[in-house]
């Protein structure tokens, strides 16, 4: 399961809507927000990636490279994403 698998999971077993791809997962979430506003079930876009937020602090995201689904430091994960693969976080959606 990729990232925005992920995402479409968390959705569905809600019994809402949700994009299969990242690319139009951004366009369908209208609400931007900052990032230092971040709360729990706030989204976090990359280009070609993306992650939930579970809390202020900690996110879970499907993350490729490891080929795992992980729980993690958001600061941690930005860091680690613009360090791997050049990428910086392109938005913040909330729900």
């Amino acid at each position: 399961m990729d990232c925005s698998a992920l995402v479409q999971l968390f959705f569905n077993y809600n019994n809402q809507y949700c994009p299969r791809d990242a690319k139009d997962q951004i366009k369908y979430f209208k609400k931007n927000i900052k990032l230092k506003n971040i709360k729990q079930n706030d989204i976090i876009y990359w280009k070609g990636h993306v992650a939930v937020a579970l809390s202020k602090t900690k996110l879970i995201h499907a993350y490729g490279p490891l080929k795992k689904t992980l729980i993690m430091g958001i600061r941690e994960t930005i860091k680690l994403i613009q360090k791997t693969a050049n990428l910086k976080v392109i938005a913040v959606k909330r729900i």
